[in-house]
């Protein structure tokens, strides 16, 4: 991916409200951040359809599973900083330590 297209794939349009810490607007947030998640190929890490990736032997992957898990590794990355970028201070605060946004079965 290019630096450009990864700049692109690091922001959401403006459109996408900021989740209020009330949640009274978590409807139409919830709706165009997942447009716009889709849209960029990372709801797979949202909804789990993108599971956490791991070596057949984990002390010692090849070079095949290192590269697909650093891949893996980076979409989490960029698809986590897609959410807490739209997220109010304190339930960032308490979602940012998690391993996995969608909460599955981690390395």
């Amino acid at each position: 991916m290019s630096s450009t297209s990864t700049a692109l794939a690091d922001q959401l349009p403006g459109l996408i409200p900021k989740l209020d810490s009330s949640g009274m607007n978590w409807a139409i947030f919830a709706i165009r951040f997942q447009d716009a998640v889709e849209a960029k190929g990372f709801w797979g890490h949202f909804d789990g359809m993108e599971p956490t990736l791991a070596a057949a032997t984990p002390s010692t992957p090849t070079a095949v599973e290192k590269t697909a898990i650093d891949a893996w590794e980076k979409d989490e990355c960029l698809a986590k900083s897609l959410l807490t970028q739209k997220l109010p201070d304190s339930t960032l605060m308490r979602i940012h330590s998690k391993m996995t946004l969608h909460g599955g079965r981690t390395r």
